[in-house]
């Protein structure tokens, strides 16, 4: 994922709007992603719903949950939205949003006999990643994967293997060697977490969001993304010429919570004017 050659060529920080896939339906999920693609969006960023979303809030929780009530919910559906909206608009990279338990147990069959006795959490890291590329999604935010646990371990080393982006995560509280290890061995972008706690929208910014950039962006020499807060346009204005792309999820979903399968309109508007103040 070369987002260095893309950026230049946007000449303005990037837009990554954030949808969960299956809320408030498959069907949906697909129309809006195309819907705020052909708005501006410059990477499309796609949650595939887990139970237990650990870095996500209520409003993101609440869409996670609807899209696993879905009565053709399989992780087979969620990769085969992914391919007909990569399909269709070719030229913008997807990247997921995932926890390690999809990506280690998504493809075995529950209840299955041998479902322990076959279990290889190499193979199905590797099954995973490989049906990401066919999918057209070149890589992937796992907010419960530490690069040090052993299948972090095996997911980097099958990463570099089939050329695919772990998108690591950097938070305020990251502490210094683990800040080291993770510019070093990140691909694509490092995601930077503006705000303790759990996404959602915020009002007010930390007064070291750019200072931190700055840091990681010379550590690593790779574009930082931004997430974890963003609601309104407003607020990127004092880290426009920082910040290589912010992420906004929260405020997608409390459209899709309040309008349903009508909230095309609203997430069109939100895009252009997220995509219009970074250019401005």
């Amino acid at each position: 994922m070369d987002l260095k050659t893309y950026i230049q060529e946007k000449n303005r920080p990037l837009y990554m709007p954030y949808l969960t896939i299956g809320d408030p339906d498959f069907e949906s999920t697909e129309k809006f992603a195309l819907a705020m693609i052909d708005a501006g969006a410059d990477i499309m960023e796609l949650g595939i719903p887990f139970s237990d979303p650990t870095a996500d809030g209520p409003v993101i929780q609440a869409a996670m949950s609807r899209a696993l009530s879905q009565p053709d919910f399989s992780l087979e559906k969620v990769f085969s939205v992914a391919r007909r909206i990569h399909e269709q608009r070719p030229g913008i990279p997807l990247v997921f949003l995932t926890y390690i338990n999809p990506v280690l147990t998504g493809f075995l069959t529950p209840g299955a006999k041998d479902y322990r006795e076959t279990y290889d959490a190499a193979a199905n890291i590797e099954r995973f990643q490989k049906e990401c590329l066919a999918a057209g999604v070149s890589g992937a935010v796992i907010p419960d994967l530490p690069y040090d646990q052993p299948e972090g371990e095996i997911f980097l080393e099958e990463a570099e293997r089939n050329n695919f982006s772990q998108i690591m995560m950097i938070a305020p509280n990251t502490s210094a060697r683990r800040f080291k290890k993770i510019c070093s061995i990140s691909r694509g972008f490092i995601y930077y977490v503006t705000s303790l706690g759990v996404t959602g929208e915020r009002k007010e910014l930390p007064p070291e969001l750019k200072s931190n950039i700055k840091r990681i962006k010379k550590t690593s020499g790779l574009p930082v993304i931004s997430g974890f807060g963003f609601s309104e346009p407003e607020q990127i204005q004092s880290i426009k010429g920082i910040v290589d792309g912010i992420i906004v999820g929260s405020l997608n979903h409390r459209i899709i919570q309040d309008r349903g399968r009508d909230s095309q309109d609203e997430l069109v508007r939100v895009t252009r004017g997220f995509v219009d103040a970074l250019g401005a």
